[in-house]
C-alpha cells in the first residue's frame, strides 16, 4: 500500500509540473515611466532609424546648382556627428559652358537641430521616412570662392547661408537620399556687396561610421 501511494503521489506531481507553462520574462522592465524612450523588442520602430549605427554620418551627393541664373554641375560632401552638427564642402562647375560663374567652391558648418531634440522627447513615432525627412531640416553657414569669366579662381568670394532638407529613398539613415537646398550668396561682403539666390539639388549616398571617440 505504501509503495502504491508513493507511486500515485509521484505521478500526480509529474503531471502537474508538465502542465505548468514555461516562465517567460516578457519585457525587460516591469513598468514604464512617462516620457521614457522605449526600444521595442527586435529594434523596430525605435525612432532612430539606423542613426546610432555610427556616430559619423558621411554623405556624398552629385547633382545640379544655380549661379546667376545658370545651371552648373554640382558635388557636395558632408560629415555630421550623430546626424546633428557637421561640416560640408561643395564644388560646382559650368562643365565648359559659358556661364556667369565657371567654378564655385564652398565650405562651412551645418546644423540639424531637430533629431536629438525630437528623439529625447519620444516624438519619433514614424513612419521612418517622415521622421528622417523632418529631422533632416538643416541650417548652413559658410563661405565660397568663385571664378568669373576671364578672371582667376577666387577673384569672386563671399558668404553663403542655406536651408536644406532631404528625403530618404530607402527609409533608413544609411543609403540613398534626395536632397535640396536654398542658398543665399552674399558677394564681397567687405566691399561693393550684392546678393544672389541659388538652389542646389543632389542625389546622395549616406554611410555611417564609428569614430575613435565612440570606440
Amino acid at each position: 500500500m505504501r509503495l502504491a501511494g508513493l507511486f500515485v503521489a509521484l505521478s500526480v506531481s509529474a503531471s502537474a509540473h508538465a502542465e505548468e507553462p514555461l516562465w517567460d520574462p516578457g519585457e525587460p522592465t516591469t513598468s514604464r515611466v512617462k516620457g521614457e524612450i522605449v526600444r521595442p523588442r527586435g529594434g523596430v520602430g525605435d525612432g532612430v532609424h539606423g542613426r546610432f549605427e555610427g556616430d559619423l554620418d558621411l554623405g556624398l551627393g552629385l547633382g545640379v546648382t544655380t549661379a546667376d541664373g545658370d545651371a552648373l554641375g554640382a558635388a557636395r560632401l558632408s560629415l555630421h556627428y550623430f546626424s546633428t552638427l557637421g561640416v560640408y564642402g561643395g564644388y560646382a562647375d559650368a562643365l565648359g559652358r559659358d556661364a556667369a560663374a565657371r567654378r564655385i567652391a564652398s565650405f562651412g558648418v551645418d546644423l540639424r537641430p531637430l533629431f536629438l531634440l525630437r528623439w529625447s522627447q519620444d516624438a519619433e513615432q514614424g513612419p521612418a521616412t517622415l521622421d528622417l525627412f523632418v529631422d533632416s531640416l538643416s541650417l548652413g553657414a559658410g563661405g565660397f570662392l568663385a571664378e568669373p569669366p576671364g578672371r582667376a579662381f577666387g577673384d569672386a568670394r563671399g558668404l553663403e547661408l542655406s536651408l536644406g532638407a532631404g528625403l530618404p529613398l530607402a527609409g533608413d539613415a544609411a543609403g540613398p537620399w534626395l536632397e535640396g537646398r536654398y542658398l543665399y550668396r552674399w558677394h564681397d561682403p567687405g566691399g561693393d556687396s550684392s546678393g544672389e539666390h541659388a538652389l542646389l539639388a543632389v542625389l546622395s549616398w549616406h554611410a555611417l561610421f564609428l569614430s575613435a571617440l565612440v570606440e
